[in-house]
């Protein structure tokens, strides 16, 4: 089977064999530590937050469609993204464009601007921000779509995200 020259069958040589099988190791070993994530960017995992959710524009009976107390979920994957933990509306706003070129901020009847405060946990991760379900990042101004048992909230925007004690 080995010849004289240390070749198998004459046509490969045993130290090609080991080279071989420590450079697919060392490849293996290289793809795993980039493909996972690295402990020094998790700043603490399972921390508790919250998180406001600022709707525009809304009519009233979104906005009494949501209560406290309600699993809000993205829209997108049907994960939890929290349970609503405070409510505050106000009336909603809008610039108004006149004939002549001028614009005005007025308030807009029956439309509403809602911030749902929602109690989270998740990972944080250092320079990098807010995860929740391990995937979905949170970030203040990003978009979001929520919706629950009884109501869709299309346009959502972060508005904030702030770390809760323990």
């Amino acid at each position: 089977m080995i010849d004289n020259s240390g070749k198998i069958k004459g046509r490969v040589s045993i130290i090609d064999i080991i080279l071989i099988a420590a450079l697919v190791v060392l490849l293996a070993g290289f793809m795993y530590r980039q493909m996972s994530g690295r402990i020094g960017d998790i700043v603490r995992p399972s921390t508790p937050f919250e998180v406001i959710i600022q709707g525009e524009g809304l009519r009233h009976f979104i906005i009494d469609s949501v209560d406290v107390g309600d699993v809000m979920f993205r829209n997108h994957d049907r994960q939890p993204l929290g349970t609503v933990v405070a409510i505050d509306v106000e009336p909603s706003f809008d610039y108004l464009h006149r004939a002549d070129g001028t614009a005005t901020l007025a308030e807009m009847e029956g439309r509403y601007t809602i911030r749902l405060t929602l109690s989270s946990v998740g990972t944080v991760r250092a320079n990098i921000g807010y995860f929740v379900n391990g995937i979905d990042h949170l970030a203040p101004g990003g978009e979001v779509a929520l919706i629950s048992n009884r109501v869709f909230i299309p346009d959502g925007r972060v508005y904030s995200i702030r770390e809760v004690a323990n």
